[in-house]
């Protein structure tokens, strides 16, 4: 066999359907496209998902407002009455909360709340506290420790930038104050040679 004896096995081909071309073309009457109507007509299709204009299926559905934050911190909360369960003095760590299955994992960032009483002084670290928990650990005699403080942002000094925006503008203002002066001397200079001559 050779290369121009190869040809596709029977049935792998078609014959393109020759559409709109009679009832010689064996489409029938309507070229194989039914009767009449939106899908009969040459050009314009009916879009995606389009349902016969009913009410569609997304619109059925309830609406989902607002939207979610991608910068979202989800903490692992802590309160003031599990701490209690360790000895005073003990230094209280997301380690130690992990080791006696106090916490679930590591990896989520822990912050402590207020809720419970706590009466033993203890050093407790975590990455967030409440400002009522941290007044009653304190209150205890207990210490917070933050855990990876989020760095913050230095405040502009709006003052130094008007500042030396206006001493910009008032050079600029002086500038072809100076100029003029220069040029009035030099025309009256000019005409003082005239006159001369």
């Amino acid at each position: 066999m050779q290369a121009h004896q190869l040809k596709p096995p029977p049935g792998a081909r078609h014959a393109r359907k020759r559409v709109g071309r009679g009832n010689a073309a064996g489409q029938g009457t309507f070229a194989g496209r039914g009767l009449k109507g939106q899908k009969a007509r040459a050009g314009n299709k009916p879009r995606r998902f389009f349902e016969g204009g009913q009410t569609r299926l997304f619109k059925k559905l309830p609406f989902r407002r607002g939207f979610t934050n991608p910068f979202r911190v989800e903490y692992q909360a802590v309160n003031l009455d599990v701490l209690e369960r360790f000895d005073s003095g003990a230094e209280v760590t997301p380690e130690l909360l992990k080791e006696r299955r106090l916490l679930r994992s590591l990896r989520k960032p822990v912050k402590v709340l207020a809720s419970g009483d706590l009466t033993k002084k203890l050093t407790v670290h975590a990455h967030s506290f409440s400002a009522t928990a941290k007044q009653k650990i304190e209150a205890a005699g207990g210490t917070t420790v933050e855990l990876g403080e989020r760095r913050k942002k230095k405040p502009r000094d709006r003052t130094a930038s008007t500042k030396d925006k206006s001493e910009t503008a008032v050079e600029a203002a002086e500038e072809p104050a100076v100029s003029e002066q220069a040029a009035d001397e030099d025309a009256a200079e000019g005409e003082g040679d005239g006159s001369g001559g």
